[in-house]
């Protein structure tokens, strides 16, 4: 089949305007779900450095709260212990800067279950909440963040305290 010179016309600007983003198909801001700050604003992603500083960050983060006896990461000793071993402390780690990063408003599509699925049954103490904020901050320090960017994070943080701490 011939297509007319109208209607070959009419394929190779649809073919343009999908390609470029300006047609139905999603733009790239819309699938990451990024959000634009208001002209001469940074986000608190930027501020911290982006995904690398924020990885960087998550992967010292969590190896400090494994190690930490008052987080009990792995919830040792209770009805549903959570060890992490190899690719599950990947994927922790993972969780977690992708879920620091959407807290900074980043560019990270969090690909984690909901937190109150994840952390039901857990039985997280309020003393052990309390000592996880405390690694964190403690890494932040390490990091050298500053004082405002570290508020930011952390009060960001603190905001899911309800559906994680659950004794």
């Amino acid at each position: 089949m011939l297509l007319s010179a109208r209607h070959r016309w009419v394929l190779v600007v649809i073919s343009g305007w999908v390609l470029s983003g300006c047609g139905p198909a999603a733009t790239p801001t819309e699938l990451r779900n990024e959000p634009v700050p208001p002209p001469g604003e940074q986000t608190l992603y930027d501020r911290l450095g982006r995904s690398t500083a924020i990885y960087a960050i998550t992967d010292q983060f969590i190896n400090r709260a494994i190690a930490d006896p008052r987080v009990n990461f792995q919830r040792e000793g209770l009805a549903h212990p959570h060890p992490l071993n190899g690719d599950a402390q990947a994927h922790v780690k993972l969780y977690w800067a992708q879920y620091l990063d959407l807290l900074a408003e980043g560019t990270q599509v969090y690909e984690g279950r909901n937190l109150a699925d994840v952390h039901q049954g857990m039985d997280i103490s309020e003393g052990e909440w309390l000592a996880l904020l405390d690694d964190l901050k403690l890494t932040l320090d390490q990091f050298h963040v500053p004082a405002d960017q570290q508020k930011d994070l952390l009060t960001r943080v603190a905001s899911t305290h309800d559906v994680i701490v659950n004794r």
